[in-house]
């Protein structure tokens, strides 16, 4: 989150202007966003997978698999593969946070204010890398291939710890008024995200620099969770 701002003589709500433009034709584009991307995924593995084969164009009977295939939530969510998938965030967290780091600013803030940030991405994947090499002298390629078997249901828990972490985002952005008042902290809020419609503000990013302690949750999820995660499955 971004430092309480100090005591302003500006007139309130300045810091946090009420969003003018909305991107992604706004909030129909944001469901659409949120709920396509989902779609396509679950049609072409319940279209086209090592069990089935490919079978397209889609017929209607195939629709039909594809949605009951959907319904069937059980075939394709695991418990054990949302805690991997925990673990592995988890994980990169820790990373994020004790490795050393240079540390540089962030572009001045409307409230002044600069944002550090450590620069260890390349030195976590070193880490990530070498600890996935010992796990293989150890155990060889048993885990991996445990990858290989269970990457949907690895997908469908990333697609709920991902919406889960999104959700708690937004709900924290709610912690302190995003209104300036004097000797009071305040959230800043992204400007494209400050609409005032819950859907449309969750898709795009309520508050500007969401954080815990030093961990920066926006910064840290751009590309550590989901790139890292690529080299390993590579």
């Amino acid at each position: 989150m971004a430092a309480p701002s100090k005591p302003s003589s500006a007139s309130p709500g300045l810091l946090n202007p009420k969003t003018a433009h909305r991107e992604f034709f706004g909030f129909p584009g944001a469901v659409s966003v949120m709920t396509i991307t989902v779609s396509v995924v679950y049609t072409w593995y319940f279209s086209c997978n090592e069990h089935d084969g490919c079978q397209l164009p889609l017929t209607s009977a195939r629709w039909n698999h594809v949605v009951t295939s959907a319904i069937d939530y059980q075939s394709y969510f695991s418990l054990q593969a949302l805690k991997y998938v925990a673990m592995w965030w988890a994980w990169l967290a820790i990373l994020y946070l004790v490795l050393p780091a240079r540390k540089i600013e962030g572009v001045t803030l409307r409230n002044g204010q600069r944002l550090k940030y450590p620069i260890s991405g390349l030195t976590s994947l070193l880490v990530t890398v070498f600890t996935a090499v010992a796990v293989y002298a150890q155990r060889g390629f048993a885990p991996f291939l445990w990858i290989a078997d269970h990457y949907f249901q690895l997908a469908t828990a990333s697609i709920v710890f991902s919406t889960s972490l999104a959700a708690f985002v937004y709900l924290y952005s709610f912690r302190h008024s995003s209104v300036e008042r004097e000797n009071k902290p305040v959230v800043m809020l992204a400007l494209a995200g400050n609409s005032g419609n819950p859907v449309y503000d969750f898709f795009i990013g309520r508050e500007l620099n969401p954080r815990i302690g030093s961990l920066d949750i926006k910064y840290f999820c751009e590309l550590r969770p989901g790139i890292m995660g690529w080299v390993l499955l590579n």
